[in-house]
């Protein structure tokens, strides 16, 4: 017959509770009772059933983290961050990508909320639309927003102020770098984090009196081969006139290095680039990039934080943590 959580419980003269807190939450037990509980486990060689324990704390002790994509260096920091402190609180994480074009992936948002898969979600979401927001607001289980807020949807939410990231690396592109203009290569128009870091080019264009028209400003998708293919048709005039390109993200920085210099182009002497995240592409491109370091694996940890506070206490005010970037100064725009 198999060894049940009752027969550990009776060997270590706990209740079962404390049995199931050793298991889920070792930390909170006191670590005198926690060796007791653990010997009386390895001892009767108890193994856990999931699926039975789920029912009888009614906790499936699976969080859900959903991102806009799985593809690139940002995502898989964000996913790591998540993934260890998920395992620290005792937590399995279950992860999946949510790309705005796709038809179901309202419907996905709303079955994971509605039939028990996971005791909280953390999502973000790249572009919110009404079906977006309209399945956000049916989620019965805690929801922690990463990377943004949504209007009538009662959610945590944990952000970076990327517009201090993104003013304090567009000022040293203007002020340090001796460009004479600067051009923004971003994602699609409708990209958050592409809005957010439009707004900081705009503020400091204007405070600089450079020009903002439209050459000066590009909507891509975030990918090297598009920045890339965007570099082959305008790093000649670029080069020509000493421009400074702040690309909205590291991979696309790195595809317009490369199309400059396969166009015969030196950087930073001939055109000065810059970048944002600070992924390992940061360093790894020649010369390396400057560019703004975002606390991405930080924001994955920070968000099971919050999912996990809110399930120990469902009644607690929402809360919002907001992490700061800040600029690396490296050699792509000629200043070190």
């Amino acid at each position: 017959m198999p060894v049940s959580i009752q027969d550990v419980a009776d060997r270590a003269n706990v209740s079962i509770s404390t049995v199931s807190r050793v298991l889920n939450r070792r930390n909170i037990v006191n670590a005198k009772t926690r060796q007791r509980v653990e010997s009386a486990i390895r001892e009767l060689g108890y193994s856990p059933n999931v699926f039975a324990r789920g029912l009888m704390l009614r906790r499936s002790h699976i969080l859900s983290l959903m991102l806009p994509d799985l593809h690139g260096e940002f995502y898989s920091e964000i996913i790591r961050g998540a993934n260890a402190r998920a395992r620290e609180l005792g937590y399995q994480l279950m992860i999946s990508s949510v790309i705005s074009k796709d038809d179901d992936g309202s419907e996905l948002m709303t079955a994971l909320g509605s039939h028990g898969l996971v005791d909280g979600l953390a999502i973000m979401i790249s572009e919110v639309d009404d079906r977006t927001r309209d399945s956000l607001e049916k989620i019965q289980i805690p929801l922690v927003v990463l990377d943004g807020d949504i209007d009538g949807v009662e959610h945590d939410s944990v952000v970076i102020d990327q517009r201090k990231g993104a003013v304090a690396l567009l000022r040293h592109l203007v002020n340090d770098c001796q460009v004479t203009r600067v051009v923004f290569v971003g994602g699609l128009v409708t990209n958050i984090d592409t809005m957010e870091r439009l707004s900081a080019y705009r503020e400091v264009m204007a405070e600089a009196k450079l020009p903002v028209g439209p050459d000066h400003v590009f909507h891509l998708d975030y990918q090297y081969d598009t920045a890339y293919e965007l570099g082959e048709a305008r790093v000649d005039q670029w080069a020509k006139q000493r421009v400074g390109v702040f690309a909205a993200n590291d991979e696309m920085a790195a595809g317009l290095i490369d199309a400059a210099i396969a166009a015969g182009y030196s950087l930073p002497e001939d055109l000065a680039v810059v970048g944002f995240d600070d992924t390992r592409i940061a360093a790894m491109t020649r010369p390396r990039l400057t560019t703004v370091s975002v606390p991405m694996s930080n924001m994955g940890a920070t968000a099971i934080d919050l999912l996990v506070q809110r399930l120990d206490d469902p009644e607690r005010e929402p809360a919002k943590v907001t992490l700061e970037s800040s600029l690396v100064v490296r050699e792509s725009c000629g200043v070190k």
